[in-house]
């Protein structure tokens, strides 16, 4: 396999359900990756405040696709922002003026997340680690009308919805928005709300153009919505057991469930020649237990 780069979603995916990751496993894995010039990359909706706290000792490592692919760092350098036009801004809250605190609309800015509602949805959030969560709600302004927003630069636009109505509320703002943006979801009622053309896979082509490697030297991983593109984009793509089904057609392959680090021990299968380009089907045995440092080498 012409592995070059490997690119892995978060929450869901490479993280388990208390939104951690395996740091010993994590950094064998690394080390071994380093030493064979291979790139990893956390391609995810978050922003880098909770992305540091995740990978904390591991960031200048590591190259970034964040916010679904509109902040893209090579390890420590940006290399592409976009960002948010305040006239689509405007129009996105304008589209959904009646539902700003029942939809529990965010308007993210590099230092602060204003909202309306004095409800936020903590089960959309629920595989992120306590102290995780904690950096996030600190960031929270409540104001009483988005016409009270500040100046500056507009991150993100996104949506907290009701798991069992989020997708025909996409797909109805999808089909009928008229303006530069798009929805889409990392699950559980999540939304976030992004320019037209910008997404995980977007952001990832500006580092694989950067760096020389083409999509058919890639593998992926991925859940959700968010990362449907990636997974379409890349040679050796991996959706998560625990991934709808719709993410599963977008992918070439299933990882083990994200509970039991199925990008982790899909990676270590790799390092240790276990996964081998058989006439351009990968192949792999169901093994769960993870390989020590000295395995992988």
């Amino acid at each position: 396999m012409g592995i070059k780069a490997i690119a892995s979603d978060l929450d869901g995916t490479l993280l388990d359900a208390s939104g951690n990751i395996d740091r010993d496993r994590f950094s064998a894995v690394l080390d071994e990756l380093d030493r064979r010039g291979i790139r990893f990359v956390a391609a995810t909706g978050n922003s880098m405040n909770r992305i540091g706290m995740i990978f904390d000792g591991f960031t200048d490592r590591i190259s970034y696709v964040a916010e679904n692919g509109a902040y893209v760092l090579d390890q420590n350098e940006v290399i592409a922002h976009k960002m948010i036009a305040h006239s689509d801004a405007l129009a996105f809250l304008d589209y959904f003026r009646d539902k700003w605190e029942d939809y529990r609309i965010t308007v993210t800015y590099e230092d602060a997340i204003y909202m309306v509602s004095d409800q936020f949805g903590v089960d959309a959030f629920s595989r992120i680690a306590p102290e995780q969560m904690a950096l996030f709600q600190s960031r929270i302004r409540k104001i009483d009308d988005f016409a009270q927003l500040p100046e500056g630069t507009i991150m993100k636009l996104g949506m907290i919805l009701p798991e069992a109505e989020c997708d025909a509320i996409m797909t109805d703002f999808n089909h009928h928005f008229s303006g530069n943006l798009i929805a889409t979801t990392s699950g559980y009622g999540a939304v976030d709300i992004m320019p037209k053309g910008v997404h995980k896979a977007w952001g990832l082509e500006q580092l694989l153009s950067r760096w020389g490697i083409a999509a058919s030297e890639v593998m992926a991983f991925g859940d959700g919505g968010n990362d449907y593109e990636m997974l379409q984009l890349a040679q050796y793509s991996y959706a998560m057991d625990n991934a709808p089904d719709f993410v599963k057609a977008a992918a070439k392959h299933v990882a083990p469930n994200h509970d039991k680090h199925g990008v982790l021990t899909i990676i270590e299968q790799f390092l240790k020649g276990e996964i081998h380009d058989d006439g351009g089907e990968v192949i792999y045995p169901s093994r769960g237990e993870s390989l020590s440092p000295a395995e992988l080498v």
